[in-house]
């Protein structure tokens, strides 16, 4: 047993024998269950018998390590526990324990399953807390180098940490209902990424891990402006020429049949006036009258740039090129090769466009998209994040950003899939990433847009699908994993769940994640506040924990209403 740190059949841990063995559970008689309280061994809790209790099963080979899920007496002694029974008989309670590993006693090394199943008669023992850690923390990775992430809920000096692999190398979802931990999660998560000397980008949705104050923090904000001269925060855009043409679809709702293919040509053409301003008068291309082939020449020259985001237009121009746009295809006779004159039912029918544009282009709550003079540039900063060697987690708050026209979407979305660009360009294959979404519910498994101008949110779905391979890798945190999909849910290499009260979240989380079963997430509902179970393809069993509070909590608190009211 060289391998293993302490005995894991010490005599004094002994609770009871296999009396019933079954493919994935045993029956344990457990004659000191009924005993009041519980006690210490060498300074250690040894509970005897309590729902949840870890438990090992002595083996020649291996020790089998399980968890204890249910107790009761047989029917012959339910009597026996009441205080007015006279016999002097002794209850006999039998507990049933869920299989969920195997340790070898030579290595110490858990093993995947249980290769041989207990024998009836074979003693059982309370777990000791550091048999638990070395199985979940097998691995060479030095303690200097691991997450300190929590410790065991009923021994809160045995502390658990799992290597940055084994949590986020293949992704890692945090969930759990509201009020049950989850922020204090991610906010420990990001300290301990920071300490690491990692790097992670966390977009912030309410606005409340502004506590983060460390000097390894980059805070910026996207949407919003500043108070004042004094106000020291710093401001971004996503300038509108690196949206899509879907995410300006969704934005300026053209409807179909005349205003949506104008609104595509003006796009086209004042990107033109752009790359070739000799075809430009007064920033519009003119087109009433004017000859067709210098500019179908130019969209040929430039087909590239047409395409692709991050070609510059001025938008302040576009519902007057939309106008532009309303003329017949071709003139008549000697004017064939010219585009004809101007179509006042393409006019009449564009006006509500136009009116819309020009109102969204006004609204404040859309500047940091269409009005980025000012403003710095969101991809500008994250390239100096990233050359930065000293700065470890660049927080994006999103409160300011309006969900106005869909807003805060299609930006979290564009800037999702800017960051999947560099991943694909090998930009962090030196230095890997973790992108750490808040209430990502918000911004997965959603359409934005009416029928005809309807865009896929599919940008951080396709960071959880193939970032990986490009050393891009993401932590969802939600209340509402329903709401997530299943395609991305099941890319989560790991989970950290809080309290889940929702069935159909349960359900879902046990779908996506086949190491917790239905006894495992029986468990959630009960779950104490900061308590969570880590469950996974990289943690050899569901392990229990309670969080670790972060040195500079979340502003999560609810109102005080019994010191605030009266």
């Amino acid at each position: 047993m060289s391998g293993l740190v302490v005995s894991p059949f010490d005599r004094q841990r002994y609770i009871g024998s296999v009396c019933t063995v079954r493919p994935a559970s045993v029956e344990v008689n457990l004659p000191l269950a009924s005993s009041p309280g519980r006690t210490h061994v060498a300074g250690y809790p040894l509970q005897r018998g309590q729902v949840g209790e870890f438990v090992v099963v002595e083996g020649e080979e291996h020790a089998v390590l399980g968890r204890l899920i249910e107790t009761r007496l047989p029917e012959r002694d339910r009597l026996t526990v009441e205080p007015s029974h006279d016999h002097d008989s002794t209850p006999n309670p039998l507990g049933v324990v869920q299989l969920l590993t195997a340790i070898d006693l030579e290595t110490g090394h858990p093993l995947r399953g249980v290769p041989i199943s207990p024998r009836i008669g074979q003693h059982v023992f309370s777990a000791h807390p550091l048999v638990v850690k070395q199985v979940v923390e097998s691995g060479a990775t030095p303690d200097a180098k691991r997450i300190q992430l929590a410790t065991f809920p009923h021994a809160t000096d045995t502390a658990v940490s799992l290597s940055p692999s084994q949590l986020l190398g293949r992704h890692c979802a945090i969930l759990g209902a509201t009020g049950g931990g989850k922020s204090w999660t991610l906010a420990r998560l990001t300290e301990e990424i920071a300490r690491l000397g990692g790097k992670a980008i966390l977009f912030d949705a309410t606005g409340e891990f502004r506590t983060q104050t460390s000097v390894a923090v980059t805070h910026a904000y996207l949407g919003g402006r500043k108070e004042g001269p004094h106000d020291v925060r710093r401001f971004l855009s996503f300038p509108y020429w690196d949206l899509t043409e879907s995410d300006l679809f969704v934005l300026l709702r053209p409807s179909p049949g005349v205003q949506a293919p104008k609104l595509k040509e003006a796009l086209r053409s004042l990107k033109i006036a752009h790359l070739a301003p000799a075809l430009a008068n007064g920033g519009l291309i003119r087109k009433a009258g004017n000859p067709r082939q210098p500019f179908e020449a130019a969209c040929i020259q430039q087909a590239v740039a047409l395409t692709r985001p991050g070609t510059f237009f001025d938008i302040a121009q576009l519902s007057r090129q939309i106008w532009e746009e309303c003329v017949y295809p071709s003139g008549f006779n000697a004017q064939a090769a010219n585009w004809g004159g101007a179509t006042p039912n393409e006019q009449s029918a564009c006006v509500t466009l136009m009116s819309r544009i020009e109102s969204e282009l006004a609204s404040p709550n859309l500047e940091c998209l269409f009005s980025p003079d000012g403003l710095d540039p969101l991809p500008g900063v994250v390239e100096e994040f990233l050359a930065d060697a000293d700065q470890r987690i660049l927080r994006i708050s999103l409160e300011f950003l309006s969900f106005e026209h869909n807003a805060r979407e299609v930006a979290a979305n564009a800037v999702g899939r800017y960051l999947l660009s560099l991943a694909r360009q090998g930009r962090f294959l030196d230095m890997p990433v973790v992108v750490l979404l808040d209430e990502a519910h918000q911004f997965l498994d959603k359409s934005v847009g009416d029928e005809f101008t309807k865009a896929d949110l599919d940008a951080f779905g396709l960071i959880a699908k193939e970032g990986r391979k490009y050393s891009l890798t993401c932590v969802l945190a939600t209340q509402r994993p329903r709401d997530i999909p299943e395609d991305v849910l099941s890319q989560m290499g790991m989970f950290i769940v809080h309290r889940l009260i929702n069935e159909r979240d349960r359900i879902v989380v046990e779908k996506a994640c086949g190491d917790l079963d239905a006894s495992a997430a029986s468990f959630l509902p009960t779950l104490g506040q900061g308590e969570a179970m880590v469950v996974g393809v990289s943690a050899p069993m569901p392990l229990p924990v309670t969080v670790h509070k972060p040195a500079r909590p979340p502003s999560s608190r609810s109102a005080d209403f019994e010191g605030l009211w009266g």
